[in-house]
């Protein structure tokens, strides 16, 4: 039995959602790229989407509501204490490199691909963990302080076993619980039905040039 006291930790939760991303994306059907230059407008709007989002450690839940209003878990990431490293950081970083996935959503998996292909001229495979990453409605995360990297990465374990996202369901295992692990599936688990509330509405998307329309939970 483990009697040495723990260190008191800080958790502060939050939420963004991916509306304004699918907006534009609605609006722009080309995938856009560095390669073809006309990624700025792309990148600064995935900057004020996570602008509400510390540069702190901590760990982060891709998720979406399902068609009968319960939480998903698709992909559960950590960061570090790094500013390159942080919840912000990384977020940000997945929005840009794995955006595929969000044109998708809109567009289409093979359309997508398609256009992958043709501006990178086959240079990269097939982007298949972007597109598992496809209807993504919110990011939930959870930051810790303080905390050290060896922490973060054994409570990402535990969540990992607990939440079961599909894109990282392979590296389960089962780590005992820490001191810590209930606060953080407690502060994970309010935020989660801070979004999955009845009072969180849906959109409508239009796409271009056609009447098909796109219903978004935010």
């Amino acid at each position: 039995m483990n009697t040495q006291p723990t260190e008191h930790k800080h958790f502060q939760t939050g939420h963004i959602h991916l509306f304004d991303l699918y907006k534009y994306i609605a609006e722009h059907p080309k995938f856009v790229s560095g390669k073809d230059g006309d990624m700025g407008d792309y990148t600064k709007l995935v900057n004020e989407v996570v602008a509400s989002i510390p540069n702190k450690a901590g760990w982060y839940n891709w998720g979406r509501i399902n068609d009968v209003g319960f939480w998903e878990t698709i992909y559960l990431g950590k960061s570090g204490n790094k500013k390159t490293s942080s919840l912000q950081a990384r977020i940000r970083e997945e929005l840009l490199d794995e955006r595929p996935g969000l044109w998708a959503t809109i567009y289409g998996v093979e359309p997508t691909e398609r256009q992958f292909q043709k501006v990178f001229k086959n240079k990269y495979g097939r982007q298949t963990r972007s597109y598992r990453k496809k209807n993504i409605h919110y990011i939930v995360w959870v930051s810790a302080d303080p905390i050290s990297e060896q922490e973060i990465k054994d409570e990402e374990h535990t969540l990992i076993a607990l939440y079961r996202p599909a894109i990282n369901i392979q590296r389960v295992s089962y780590p005992s619980h820490t001191p810590h692990t209930e606060a953080i599936l407690r502060a994970f688990d309010a935020e989660i039905e801070t979004v999955s509330s009845p009072r969180v509405k849906s959109s409508t998307l239009h796409l271009p040039n056609t009447k098909d329309e796109i219903i978004i939970t935010v």
